[in-house]
């Protein structure tokens, strides 16, 4: 299974928002859904990138390895700081760990 992390923190301040007058439950349920789709497309691009780039070592495909490696490389420096989610002012940052 692939390993991420949702910080501790972020959880926290949901359950905050949750329990204090705030935000609705339609704009948690949207910061939910938006939180449940960043780590779904953080996984998903993941994946894809390992699996392709191990294709690409197994046919001994330099120039395709070196772009793969590139285009992932970029991909998890767009997720290194967490992504923040947000909704009518209100917002959380979701941590990707290695």
């Amino acid at each position: 299974m692939e390993k991420y992390a949702i910080n501790k923190n972020m959880l926290r301040q949901l359950s905050l928002m949750k329990n204090h007058s705030g935000p609705s439950p339609q704009i948690l349920d949207s910061l939910y859904a938006q939180m449940v789709l960043e780590v779904s497309i953080y996984q998903f691009q993941k994946s894809k990138f390992q699996k392709d780039i191990d294709h690409a070592l197994e046919v001994g495909d330099k120039v395709q390895f070196k772009k793969l490696a590139e285009e992932y490389n970029e991909v998890l420096s767009t997720y290194k700081d967490g992504i923040t989610c947000s909704e009518q002012g209100f917002e959380f940052t979701i941590q990707f760990e290695e």
